[in-house]
């Protein structure tokens, strides 16, 4: 089975930071032609037909407004074709698919701050190879333009593995020794440099020969995302006072490419991961980052949903997460002679995992996939800001 099953959590706006209006963005490039498409209210429409549509021609030159019979009116506010947001298909060439450029992704996200809407989450839509990242914008009620956005993409299907990263000019050097410094001192990654490559123009700098997943494996566990790694991107950000905003997905052809997007707000975040391995034997749902003692509490509500069989221990392959819970079930697993759908999520179990660590400040902050091919790796960043001593 090849599917992708979207998604999304919501959180109560008790802060009362946003208006109660959407904005949707939709990136079509594994079509011919590509395109990039949007949904909201019409003040921000005929907004993004302004500066947002300057900023898209310079970064991507074809680009052009236009609706046609596939995406229409009736479905769209704004389509814009011969756009060119990610490498492409890459036909008889080295370079990888569909890898999003962050020096086209990350101009745009800027347009879209400046008009008051800030990024909360990037679902990814798709099946059978394809992928179709969507990011969902929330306005503020108080717009500011302060704090620059730095975005990061996981490119592990590589050789060398490759942590791109995209941001103003004058944080790239700093935002790149951030990550760099953190993320050598984890094992795997000690000889890690920072350089850019032919393939890797559409990016601000590019840190080389990274292992922030498990990479290929024999026994199907490929790609699988490295507590260790993962943590010391995103709490090194978080240290300087990046807050993780969302976590867009880009993909196609087998290829899955997870990526991060700060915001500079100056608020120390601290950061956790889960991660869920339903995808082979036996099922798994890992913790990295998160207090020890929600561990009971989960423990009760696995044994419940998913058996008596449910274990808390760590194996082989799991021995850089804190908790990790054996033989969970996190979906419908792999539906053999069924009307059934293959590994379509459970409600329960993950609103009792969010539930609980949200009761020790814990959000969720982005959803990225890890993976290659068949195998998705379903993870999820949790952030809160870091007390002061």
């Amino acid at each position: 089975a090849s599917v992708d099953w979207p998604m999304i959590v919501f959180k109560k706006d008790t802060a009362e930071l946003y208006e109660k209006q959407t904005l949707l963005m939709a990136v079509k490039d594994q079509n011919i032609p590509g395109k990039l498409m949007a949904c909201g209210p019409a003040e921000v429409i005929s907004q993004l037909k302004g500066s947002f549509a300057a900023r898209l021609k310079q970064v991507s030159p074809a680009a052009q407004e236009a609706f046609d019979e596939y995406d229409t009116q009736q479905e769209w506010d704004v389509v814009w074709r011969e756009t060119s947001i990610t490498s492409g298909m890459q036909a008889f060439s080295l370079a990888k698919p569909y890898f999003p450029k962050g020096q086209v992704v990350l101009p745009l996200l800027e347009e879209v701050y400046k008009l008051g809407w800030h990024l909360v989450c990037g679902p990814n839509f798709g099946g059978i190879k394809v992928d179709w990242p969507c990011l969902v914008f929330k306005k503020l009620k108080q717009p500011s333009t302060s704090g620059a956005l730095a975005f990061g993409a996981v490119k592990d299907q590589n050789i060398p593995g490759k942590f791109c990263i995209t941001t103003t000019p004058s944080e790239l050097t700093a935002v790149t020794q951030t990550i760099h410094e953190a993320l050598r001192k984890v094992s795997g990654n000690e000889g890690i440099t920072i350089e850019k490559d032919e393939y890797d123009a559409d990016h601000g700098q590019v840190i080389r020969k990274t292992s922030i997943t498990t990479g290929a494996m024999a026994f199907g566990t490929s790609y699988f995302p490295r507590k260790e790694s993962i943590l010391a991107i995103t709490r090194s950000m978080g240290a300087k006072g990046w807050k993780l905003e969302a976590c867009p997905m880009f993909g196609g052809m087998g290829a899955s490419w997870p990526t991060f997007v700060w915001h500079q707000t100056g608020q120390v975040m601290e950061t956790a991961i889960v991660a869920i391995k339903d995808q082979s034997y036996p099922g798994k749902v890992v913790l990295g980052g998160v207090e020890k003692d929600v561990a009971k509490k989960l423990m009760d509500c696995f044994a419940v949903m998913s058996g008596p069989q449910v274990e808390n221990k760590n194996d082989s392959y799991d021995q850089d997460y804190d908790l990790a819970f054996r033989h969970t079930k996190m979906t419908s697993g792999k539906a053999i002679c069924s009307l059934q759908n293959s590994w379509w999520p459970y409600g329960y179990p993950m609103e009792v995992i969010l539930g609980e660590l949200m009761q020790r400040g814990w959000e969720p902050a982005g959803g990225p996939a890890f993976g290659s091919m068949q195998l998705s790796w379903p993870a999820v960043i949790l952030q809160r800001e870091k007390p002061t001593a």
